[in-house]
């Protein structure tokens, strides 16, 4: 070996030796080559260098004087904190009892006199390689006990934490098919006493068992598959699941990947889904008071603006009526008397022919040959009017029905053409639209066995709707309101009311008859009529209320009722 060799791993040498000649020999060998090297010549100073600063290995002579080589390395090796240093005696001594005396003392090399430098070089060298070795396998014994302290205080911890918890918790090792290497099944690796308990096993009878298919088919047939998923894909599983396991029936599990299998946390939550179903059963028990709430609210406005709309009509028609069948009445021997006057005044002109000149200027001054002719007209056209007059109020009590509370045939025609005249107001031309055309195609209809006044309402909230469809819709357009009465069967009649109007959108039509839901502006309905209208032919009538539309393209309103009284039920 080569003096100006480098070596990777340099050290702090101490060389102990009372000739000069040889500490100067070994410490320039040693400083060539980068060691760094103290040098003293007695055993004693050797002693007190060691405890200044801790060389990594010591070159010892043997004969010295006041304290040989062997001294000097027993007392070392008594020493708790010096014994590591390695020792190596360099001596002219080469006898064998000598050499057994070294290692005796402690020494770990023995190097005779004369030296070779690449000899001791060599020897130096490898104890500081072993030196520092048993470091490294020290450092790793500790880093090793420390592992297995961590470790055991992890399993310790782990243990703790499974046997505690209210969870099943559990750790699955897929089982692959050899030649395919797909998942055929799972064995359990880790299973704590909640879920060994459940399954009425102990943890040792489950630990190492397959089985996990076959219970996740019962559960799921899908679910073994999602396992197989978490193991290949990575991706976590977390959903709830029936599983009826004793007096448990629903249960809350997230399984996430663990090596090539995967670790699973299930919770029991029957308590708290069946704390949901109470909370949505009570929701929906709230849900159908609220609606029936509002339903009885709506009945209850309706029922009292049609009482007082029935009571005002009734009032007023039977008002009107007495003073004008007293007009329509002395209309007719008015008129006799005077005809009789006029004759009168006739005879009188064919026997005067020449009347005074001061008469004369009054017949002139009354025009009296033009009031003889426009006087009989005149009766004739106030005739007319107290018949049209008459035909309004017979069609406000038709309307009303304020005195027919119970049923009665009726003929329907006569309801809808009731309707349609206290609303010739809304259908005439305005300075916006056209007239709406109304068009009627009666069939021939049996008299109905119904309750008319409230009939006749549904006729008014249709029609009055398809008034305010073909308004927000033509704007200028002529409007048109079709009006079909069909006889269905024996027992069943269906009016059709349609028109061209707006229409209404398929998302609003399965509200359409809620109470207070409507789809006019705000300030423009109430959203009572369609449901006061479906109350009164559905449950007052035993019908059917539905509604065909497109929007943008019109609506159609068909009302089916059947015509006697045993065909539905009197249940107000």
């Amino acid at each position: 070996m080569s003096i100006n060799s480098e070596i990777k791993n340099k050290g702090n040498i101490l060389i102990v030796d009372d000739m000069l000649e040889n500490l100067q020999l070994l410490s320039d060998a040693l400083l060539q080559i980068g060691y760094t090297v103290r040098s003293v010549t007695s055993g004693r100073m050797a002693l007190k260098t060691v405890k200044v600063k801790r060389p990594d290995v010591i070159l010892l002579d043997v004969k010295m004087p006041e304290m040989d080589g062997y001294q000097v390395c027993r007392t070392l090796k008594g020493d708790a904190n010096f014994r590591q240093i390695p020792v190596i005696f360099i001596s002219a001594l080469d006898d064998v009892f000598d050499k057994v005396t070294a290692f005796e003392s402690g020494a770990i090399d023995y190097i005779t006199k004369p030296f070779h430098i690449e000899e001791v070089l060599a020897r130096l060298e490898n104890q500081l390689t072993i030196q520092r070795q048993q470091r490294l396998l020290e450092q790793e014994n500790i880093k090793r006990r420390e592992a297995e302290e961590v470790l055991y205080q992890s399993r310790a911890l782990l243990a703790s934490v499974l046997n505690s918890s209210l969870d099943g918790i559990a750790a699955m090792q897929a089982v692959r098919n050899t030649q395919t290497a797909e998942i055929e099944d799972f064995r359990c690796l880790v299973v704590n006493p909640v879920i060994a308990r459940a399954f009425k096993h102990s943890r040792e009878e489950m630990i190492g068992k397959l089985g996990l298919r076959k219970i996740a088919n019962h559960v799921n047939p899908e679910l073994f598959n999602h396992f197989v998923n978490i193991v290949e894909t990575g991706q976590t599983l977390e959903q709830d699941f029936y599983y009826e396991l004793g007096n448990f029936c629903w249960f809350h599990f997230v399984a996430v990947k663990l090596g090539d299998g995967f670790s699973i946390t299930i919770r029991d939550i029957t308590a708290r889904k069946q704390a949901e179903f109470e909370l949505q059963l009570q929701a929906e028990n709230l849900e159908l008071t609220l609606r029936e709430l509002k339903r009885t609210q709506a009945k209850l406005i309706q029922s009292e603006k049609m009482s007082s709309i029935g009571n005002l009509v009734a009032g007023v028609a039977h008002e009107i009526n007495n003073p004008l069948n007293f007009i329509h009445a002395n209309l007719i021997p008015a008129r006799e008397y005077f005809q009789n006057l006029l004759d009168l005044l006739n005879l009188y002109q064919q026997h005067f022919p020449n009347p005074p000149t001061k008469l004369k200027a009054e017949i002139e001054a009354i025009n009296l040959d033009f009031l003889q002719e426009d006087l009989l007209k005149l009766l004739n056209s106030m005739r007319i009017g107290t018949d049209r007059i008459r035909g309004i109020v017979q069609s406000l009590r038709n309307f009303s029905r304020h005195d027919e509370a119970q049923l009665k045939r009726v003929d329907i025609h006569q309801g809808i053409d009731s309707t349609l005249m206290l609303l010739q107001n809304r259908l005439k031309a305005t300075a916006e639209h056209p007239a709406i055309i109304v068009t009627k195609d009666y069939a021939e209809l049996p008299r109905i066995q119904c309750y008319s006044g409230q009939l006749n309402q549904v006729f008014m909230n249709i029609l009055e709707n398809a008034i305010d469809s073909i308004y927000s819709k033509c704007m200028g357009g002529q409007g048109e309101i079709k009006i079909q009465t069909l006889f269905v069967s024996k027992n069943q009649i269906s009016i059709k009311i349609s028109d061209n109007g707006l229409g209404i959108s398929e998302k609003s039509q399965p509200q359409l008859f809620d109470p207070f839901f409507t789809t006019k502006p705000v300030g423009k309905g109430t959203g009572l009529g369609l449901f006061v209208s479906h109350q009164i032919v559905v449950d007052r009538h035993g019908g059917n209320l539905y509604c065909n539309s497109k929007l943008g393209k019109g609506a159609e309103f068909v009302i089916e009722i059947p015509i006697a009284k045993e065909i539905f039920s009197k249940d107000a």
